[in-house]
């Protein structure tokens, strides 16, 4: 789940505050579609 921030709150962060708050969301929206399974992967294409 993704928490959601009022505008007054995220205007009061800092630069550093708003990106550690970003990667705690996206690690833990990669940990729960790991956890569910449904985890994208790409896959690349070496030539």
């Amino acid at each position: 789940m993704l928490s959601k921030h009022d505008i007054s709150k995220l205007k009061k962060m800092g630069v550093m505050e708003r990106k550690i708050e970003a990667m705690r969301q996206l690690k833990s929206s990669y940990d729960q579609a790991n956890k569910n399974n449904t985890l994208l992967l790409r896959v690349a294409k070496i030539r």
